[in-house]
């Protein structure tokens, strides 16, 4: 065998090892056949797919670079360079060489995947009309992808272009009207632009022609939270409470739907001011398979009376005979009998014939309780920002100061603001000797954080709000000075409140 006939088999065994997910016996033959063909820019293109499937990116940018330097007038080898540094987050070098995959041209198939990259990464640098474009060029390519239908609604909707955003979602809705996606792309959009009444729509149309799935339910919960910020009707935090336990009751939920669930619970017991549910929802959240297969409902409900209607079953009969009576003569109901009686073996012949079936009873639809859960950092920050909230409606302090310690590790600048603050707050509340030393602390760090990035507004309104803490309502005032006024007037009506008589004492 020829040592082009042994490249060529290596070659192949390397790509089959890699379909089967042999990858380190991919990259080996590879490595061979480099080894009998150095220049080969194919050698080295299987080398890189192993290190790629591998996720070891280096190894694969090198691979390819050597490919590229092998055939330099092949799109296709420009185009895989740029794939494996935009995998390695190489995004400048990336579309240095898709360009020139561009320029050179390369196969549909990564051309179309070529643009829809470079979609993704012009959102991430937020150049949303590029994105578009460039979206809309790989699916003009690879034609219906669902994917990028929803992709170019967001996009719309960041742009706020609502009607562009909705003739997308219309054609999401004509390939798949049984799926909720359409529906729901809709409805965020309608959200958006404050269309409340068509938002609902949206919903009621999903119902009539979707299989809901949870996100459903949350949505119609989002719906009435935004209803409660247009006229403040508390009903809309219990209709949305409603919509929460129907999904519980209605659907096949995962554990993290039903966390989700009890968080957005939560939530809006928080709202209600309801701190004992809250805590209840709170604890049903952190231990979800349990709680959901017990029943725990997100509802308070009270005890309810039903009254039963009795029924007198020899009356029942007897008017029934009577008008049997009436409508059939005596002749008519005896052949009517005799017509009806059944066989000599018994059987009536009149009566459809049904197959044996063997019957199967449903079983409860369970959640796994020996499973381990492991919350994201959003959940569990989410989790003690709630119990801030509600031991702070309880004013059990000492709780609030024990989860407000938690919060402020948290990798988030808002939730970690929301910890330091919540502390000193709650040592304030239950007058302890150290307060005045921490609000000084607290404040320090909250003018450190103004230094090092002036344009954070959150530093600024914790600062304020710890100078209305302590009653120094002229530093209060000066700060507020450096705010944009949508900002700056809640918070000197709250300065107001409190020389008024609402600060600390």
């Amino acid at each position: 065998m020829s040592n082009t006939e042994k490249v060529f088999q290596l070659l192949s065994d390397s790509r089959l090892a890699l379909i089967n997910q042999q990858n380190e016996e991919a990259l080996s033959l590879a490595k061979e056949a480099q080894k009998l063909d150095p220049n080969n820019p194919e050698t080295y293109k299987c080398a890189a797919n192993a290190c790629m499937s591998m996720e070891q990116f280096d190894q694969a940018i090198n691979n390819y670079k050597i490919a590229v330097k092998w055939d330099p007038n092949n799109g296709n080898r420009y185009y895989d360079l740029g794939f494996a540094l935009a995998s390695d987050n190489k995004l400048a070098d990336a579309m240095k060489n898709f360009t020139k995959a561009e320029e050179l041209g390369c196969a549909p198939e990564n051309l179309a995947q070529l643009y829809r990259i470079l979609g993704l990464i012009c959102f991430d640098i937020g150049r949303y009309e590029d994105s578009i474009i460039n979206l809309s060029k790989a699916e003009q390519l690879l034609g219906v992808d669902m994917d990028i239908l929803q992709r170019k609604a967001v996009l719309y909707g960041l742009k706020g272009e609502v009607s562009n955003g909705i003739q997308i979602a219309n054609q999401i809705k004509l390939i798949a009207p049984s799926e909720y996606i359409g529906y729901q792309v809709a409805f965020k959009l309608l959200l958006q632009g404050k269309r409340l009444a068509d938002a609902q729509k949206e919903l009621q149309k999903a119902e009539k022609y979707a299989v809901l799935p949870m996100d459903y339910y949350f949505d119609c919960m989002t719906l009435e939270l935004e209803q409660y910020k247009a006229d403040n009707n508390t009903e809309h935090y219990e209709k949305a409470l409603i919509s929460i336990e129907k999904a519980l009751k209605t659907l096949k939920p995962e554990v993290q739907d039903v966390v989700e669930a009890y968080l957005n619970a939560a939530e809006i017991h928080i709202q209600l001011e309801d701190a004992e549910q809250t805590l209840n929802c709170l604890n049903a959240a952190q231990n979800p398979a349990y709680s959901y297969n017990h029943g725990f409902d997100v509802i308070v409900k009270e005890t309810q009376s039903i009254e039963l209607t009795e029924y007198d079953l020899e009356e029942m009969a007897a008017a029934d005979r009577e008008k049997i009576a009436e409508q059939y003569s005596t002749d008519d109901l005896e052949e009517l009998f005799e017509r009806t009686e059944p066989d000599e073996d018994g059987n009536r012949d009149y009566f459809t014939e049904l197959e044996d079936e063997t019957e199967q009873t449903d079983t409860v639809y369970r959640l796994d309780e020996s499973e381990k859960l492991t919350y994201p950092p959003e959940d569990t920050d989410h989790i003690n920002r709630l119990y801030v909230g509600a031991y702070t409606l309880q004013k059990e302090f000492q709780k609030v100061i024990e989860y407000a310690k938690k919060l402020q590790t948290s990798e988030d600048l808002q939730n970690s603001y929301i910890g330091r603050y919540a502390e000193v707050n709650a040592m304030g509340e239950l007058k302890s000797e150290d307060a005045p030393k921490k609000y000084e602390e607290v404040i320090r760090f909250f003018r450190n954080a103004m230094i090092k990035d002036p344009t954070d507004i959150m530093a600024v309104t914790f600062r304020i709000q710890c100078y209305i803490d302590i009653q120094d309502y002229d530093e209060a005032e000066k700060m507020c000075n450096l705010l944009i006024p949508e900002i700056r007037e809640p918070m000197m009506e709250k300065i107001n409140e409190a020389k008024a008589g609402g600060g600390k004492e």
